[in-house]
């Protein structure tokens, strides 16, 4: 097929992990295979565990899409609550965003980051503050992982 390419590659080279994430106003849907973690936050700022990252004898030991046990160590989660936050992230910003090893989340890192996600007007600004903070000491130093964080917000007035 003219159309068609194909790619000879390692398993290994498929190697990822994955968090998909359905959100609405009232419903909130993730499942996730691997590490890093899905956090919503309620309108009184608490931050909710969507998801828990897996917890291995070693760290940075994650369970792979490719892995022979992902269907059955993936997590799946349905919120059916108005829930005006999410933050999805990479396992990079575990360490700092969750309690470990119970992997809850740790409500002083999220607060600010669900007030920035309500409060930001424009999107330029808005990536680079959070490049900025993803590249400041306070993160750097704390991890040496992929840094990969996704914010959202529901506005009141859509």
């Amino acid at each position: 097929d003219a159309g068609r390419a194909t790619r000879e590659v390692g398993a290994m080279d498929l190697a990822c992990t994955l968090i998909a994430v359905v959100a609405t106003p009232e419903l909130i849907a993730v499942a996730q295979i691997g590490d890093g973690a899905a956090v919503a936050g309620d309108s009184a700022g608490n931050a909710i565990a969507l998801t828990i990252p897996p917890c291995g004898e070693y760290i940075n030991e994650t369970i792979f899409l490719i892995s022979p046990n992902a269907i059955e160590t993936a997590q799946f989660q349905v919120m059916r609550e108005q829930l005006p936050h999410l933050a999805v992230f990479s396992d990079g910003l575990q360490m700092l965003a969750l309690k470990i090893p119970e992997g809850t989340p740790h409500n002083p890192f999220f607060a600010p980051l669900f007030r920035f996600s309500a409060e930001v007007k424009e999107d330029a600004d808005a990536k680079e503050q959070l490049e900025s903070f993803l590249r400041s000491p306070r993160v750097s130093q704390r991890t040496d992982d992929d840094l990969t964080l996704l914010l959202a917000t529901f506005s009141r007035n859509v």
